[in-house]
């Protein structure tokens, strides 16, 4: 009789290992329902083995890496997360602004004027300033301030006529 009882112990155990394991998320079925989760945030991607999910790729900030964690971490059949996503480094600051001296500038506007052959144009420069009066044609008008904004003034205030 004892020996019937442990069979049938023994054969109820089994059944039920095998019900807890076939029950059990497939690495697979974890993998695409984690996929799904993350799916709103490109560039990232999933791989489950034994119910750990590594999640890689790159994110813009610490807090979408957080966010994309936690919603690893929510799928049914994650035993754990290993985060191996990255943020790339900030971008350089812009190069500062070269404003050339206003002798350097009067001498170039001059210059300009001349070869754009505008004689009733007058350029005047104060503090990095190119500030321009007369008269030009509409034609002459985008050709000279092109040229004037090549050779980098602060700023240029056109206060000419357009003939």
């Amino acid at each position: 009789m004892k020996q019937q009882i442990g069979r049938v112990l023994l054969g109820l155990s089994l059944v039920l290992s095998f019900m807890f394991t076939a029950c059990a998320p497939k690495d697979a079925d974890i993998e695409k329902n984690i996929a799904t989760a993350i799916s709103a945030y490109p560039g990232v991607s999933v791989s489950v083995k034994d119910g750990v999910a590594t999640i890689t790729g790159q994110v813009a900030d610490e807090a979408t890496r957080t966010a994309v964690e936690t919603a690893a971490k929510a799928v049914k059949g994650v035993k754990s997360v290993s985060n191996e996503l990255t943020i790339p480094p900030p971008p350089p600051p812009p190069a500062p602004v070269v404003i050339n001296p206003d002798e350097t500038l009067q001498k170039a506007v001059s210059e300009i004027l001349a070869s754009q052959k505008q004689p009733k144009v007058q350029a005047v420069v104060k503090d990095g300033v190119v500030t321009l009066t007369g008269e030009i044609k509409k034609a002459d008008l985008p050709g000279l301030m092109q040229k004037l904004n090549e050779i980098k003034p602060k700023k240029i205030e056109n206060k000419l006529v357009i003939k």
